[in-house]
């Protein structure tokens, strides 16, 4: 009787197993890609600075708060965001962020009132985007364990790059049918994002335990980053709040220089992506010195060309900072601290998101130049890069 050969072992090979579960990282990446792309948005606000002047009767102030207190909700979503990604799937904060925001953006687009522009862009938009791009970054990292500095820097990169798309599709429907009818555009889009995305991300929960996170990391420790981090993105926020008006006002071509600011900050994220780990020292010093440069020159300088470059160099640098200083947190708190201590140090883009581009919008009320909050921008950069000496040996 021939013998009955061995029935092979069901249990899926170790490699197999580690086939699939990158492949499943990568299909989450991506979906965390187009998720934060679609949310950035946000940094094409300058679009609709003059029209919404206009269309409210208010002056460059108080419509530069609509984007400052946008900001300054996306930090309160991203500190306290993190606390449901361990119990909610994937797809569920993926579309309860592009849901909430869809709701902002459509009642913003109807807006006849500064209240109500802030209730729809600066509240709704602003809480359901930081929700959404806090997600984004963590799962991200757990998508990717062995390359989270890349994955990091990527999906930062393409939260820069949300705003070149903006550009594109809206400079021209907000210039010839207002800026309600690019809001209802950037809210189709934010939508059909979403529904991608949700896909994408797959049913899953974070398995970082978030007990362990509040209970592991204070403030103290992240105080120096906060500060540091603070100074340094205070440039890129205010030159992205008000990118059109500084360049049109120089006589260039403040809508394409939207497009042309997205791409580059998505440029510096992606530049950090490819950096891999390392170096991190010598960006955080040398990035805001180099954007302290770049203000003083279009701070002294009145020329189109001339603004078109320090807006691009500028966003550059801001895309590579936000890319690196995950990465650092991540580095020195760890998988499971990395959540709260990221959102802690996040709360400085917060507060340099309301100062930045509210100071440069009330600035230029009194003197009708960026002149002034260029320079002051410039003393900021400068003041982070030397405060950094001291938070990375």
């Amino acid at each position: 009787m021939p013998a009955v050969p061995p029935l092979e072992d069901p249990t899926p090979s170790e490699e197999s197993v580690s086939v699939a579960a990158v492949q499943g990282g990568q299909r989450r990446l991506v979906g965390c890609i187009i998720l934060s792309s679609a949310l950035g948005t946000v940094h094409a606000w300058s679009l609709f600075l003059e029209s919404f002047e206009a269309r409210l009767d208010v002056g460059r102030g108080p419509v530069s708060a609509i984007y400052s207190i946008a900001l300054v909700a996306i930090t309160a979503a991203v500190l306290v965001g993190h606390r449901i990604f361990s119990r909610l799937s994937g797809w569920s904060v993926v579309l309860l962020s592009t849901g909430g925001a869809v709701a902002g953006l459509l009642l913003a687009a109807e807006a006849s009132s500064w209240w109500v522009l802030l209730v729809g862009y600066g509240l709704l938009f602003g809480l359901a985007n930081g929700l959404g791009y806090a997600f984004a970054l963590q799962r991200s990292a757990e998508a990717l364990p062995r390359s989270t500095g890349s994955a990091l820097a990527l999906v930062t990169a393409a939260y820069a790059l949300g705003s070149t798309t903006a550009a594109v599709l809206l400079d021209g429907p907000i210039e010839n049918r207002g800026p309600g009818h690019g809001l209802r555009i950037l809210a189709l889009t934010v939508g059909l994002a979403g529904l991608v995305a949700a896909t994408l991300v797959g049913t899953s929960r974070s398995a970082v335990n978030d007990h362990r996170n509040r209970s592991s990391t204070g403030w103290r420790p992240v105080l120096r980053l906060w500060v540091a981090y603070g100074l340094a993105v205070l440039a890129g926020l205010m030159v992205l709040g008000h990118a059109a008006a500084i360049v049109d006002q120089a006589g260039g071509p403040g809508g394409t220089t939207v497009a042309l600011a997205g791409f580059a900050s998505a440029a510096g994220g992606a530049w950090m992506a490819w950096m891999g780990r390392g170096g991190h020292r010598c960006l955080m010093v040398g990035l805001p010195m180099v954007t302290a440069a770049l203000l003083v020159v279009g701070g002294l300088a009145s020329n189109g060309t001339v603004a078109v470059g320090v807006v691009a160099g500028v966003a550059f640098a801001y895309g590579s900072v936000i890319a690196v200083y995950p990465a650092v947190v991540h580095d020195q708190f760890g998988v499971d601290g990395y959540p709260s201590a990221y959102g802690r140090m996040f709360t400085a883009w917060g507060v340099a998101g309301l100062v930045g581009p509210v100071g440069a919008g009330l600035l230029f009320e009194v003197a009708d130049t960026y002149r002034l909050p260029m320079l002051l921008a410039a003393v900021a950069a400068a003041c982070s890069g030397l405060m950094a000496r001291r938070v990375v040996s």
